[in-house]
């Protein structure tokens, strides 16, 4: 009888995905460190976020399932609604006016983002169940947003990601909550 390896591939996969996941999170952790050490801010955003989207969107998920337009349709109509209704409630005005550089930065950041949690971390977590991929990318989303905002955010990034998390799910691609992200990102500018 053959000794059995100590790992497998896809032990070694998903430790790589593991660590790919990590190295993410901490570059969105320290984005304000690099912003303040930075000349030019916005290129150095674009490089993060256009980093993010790439790793993101080229490692290797598997396929996703085919879903019908109007699942997804349905999905981002109720996300939006759940994003629509919590900036009303929670009130507050746009830190700055809506030029079409704020615009396209904020699209940028829900896009990559999306591709990294609800598409590489996500898909990284769902061999634990679909629970375990729409909490963990939630509380991963949650606290990479501490060093930017506070902590008096995580509720409200933790209830985000929740909602993202169960679009990724419910709608089976990383696609519907990328466009309820985006869309969230455009409330809080205008």
């Amino acid at each position: 009888m053959r000794p059995q390896p100590a790992t497998t591939p896809s032990d070694t996969w998903a430790l790589s995905g593991g660590a790919v996941a990590a190295a993410g999170c901490v570059l969105l952790l320290v984005r304000p460190q690099l912003l303040r050490a930075s000349s030019n801010p916005t290129a150095t955003i674009i490089v993060v976020f256009v980093a993010l989207l790439a790793v993101g969107l080229a490692w290797p998920v598997g396929r996703e399932p085919a879903v019908a337009v109007r699942t997804t349709a349905l999905v981002v109509g109720l996300g939006i609604v759940a994003f629509a209704l919590g900036r009303l409630i929670g009130g507050g005005t746009a830190p700055a006016s809506p030029t079409a550089r704020i615009v396209a930065l904020n699209t940028l950041a829900a896009v990559a983002e999306e591709a990294f949690f609800r598409r590489l971390v996500y898909s990284a977590l769902v061999a634990s169940g679909p629970v375990f991929a729409v909490g963990g990318s939630a509380l991963l989303f949650a606290l990479v947003h501490l060093t930017v905002y506070g902590a008096w955010v995580l509720p409200i990034d933790l209830a985000a990601g929740l909602v993202l998390g169960w679009q990724r799910w419910a709608g089976g691609s990383w696609r519907a909550p990328a466009i309820t992200h985006a869309f969230a990102n455009l409330l809080v500018v205008i």
